[in-house]
């Protein structure tokens, strides 16, 4: 499993590109925690370029969690959430990196190395790059 941050799920809604393909050829390999979801929510206004009303941002948002894309509950990585702190300036970014201590997976997906640093992770979290997903689950022909 590989954890996406908020900025990729942001990309596989708004762009018809290598992230919504990467993310629609393997539904059942991503997760993020329930709280980036949330904050996309928040943050519709900024994103919804088209003006689509709530309704339809709503249908689209839970069709993302139903088909693509997991959101894992605040219960399985909170237990995590002050060590995640830690390792991060952002505090918004702790749920995603208390989820990769409390799961099993292979990396963090992220656009924002700024936040997500690997010489901080150390071995125990992986960020991934878009090149390093495509090595994991090469695109389909």
């Amino acid at each position: 499993m590989i954890i996406i941050d908020t900025n990729v799920l942001l990309s596989f809604l708004l762009t018809n590109g290598i992230t919504r393909r990467i993310i629609a050829e393997n539904p059942d390999v991503f997760i993020t925690p329930e709280y980036c979801f949330e904050e996309l929510w928040e943050h519709r206004g900024r994103w919804n370029r088209k003006d689509l009303p709530e309704s339809e941002l709503l249908k689209v948002v839970n069709d993302v969690k139903r088909l693509f894309v997991i959101a894992v509950p605040p219960d399985v990585y909170n237990p995590f959430i002050s060590e995640g702190e830690k390792l991060t300036d952002d505090k918004e970014d702790a749920p995603i990196i208390a989820l990769a201590l409390s799961v099993d997976n292979e990396g963090i997906w992220t656009y924002n190395t700024k936040h997500f640093k690997q010489e901080v992770f150390s071995e125990r979290i992986r960020v991934l790059s878009t090149k390093d997903v495509i090595k994991l689950y090469p695109l389909k022909e």
